[in-house]
């Protein structure tokens, strides 16, 4: 008795209207999928960030941590009491923003 091989099923195709085709092509790109990927999406809800917005994101989580470095900066040189309160609810607030970006990434604060 010989066993056969399991084998998969054959894949799904999927060809566009001919009048959509680069319609298709353009929005594939530009998620930055494979085009299993973005259909699996299309079909099932997206499950993840696409690459371009992790890009973003990380911009971002760069540009917070600039503005902290800037912020302890001008708390080292001093400054007034007024100023020295602002610069700390300035902080709490960019501590909020970094760990909400965090969480859109999927990671922990």
């Amino acid at each position: 008795m010989t066993a056969t091989p399991k084998k998969r099923p054959p894949p799904y195709s999927y060809r566009p209207p001919k009048d959509r085709e680069e319609a298709f092509a353009r929005s594939v790109a530009e998620s930055g999928l494979s085009v299993n990927a973005f259909l699996t999406e299309a079909v099932f809800g997206r499950s993840r960030h696409r690459p371009a917005e992790v890009r973003q994101l990380a911009k971002l989580l760069q540009m917070l941590a600039q503005i902290r470095d800037e912020l302890r900066q001008l708390r080292v040189e001093g400054a007034g009491e007024a100023s020295a309160l602002l610069l700390d609810a300035i902080h709490e607030r960019l501590i909020e923003i970094r760990a909400a970006i965090f969480r859109c990434m999927g990671r922990t604060p």
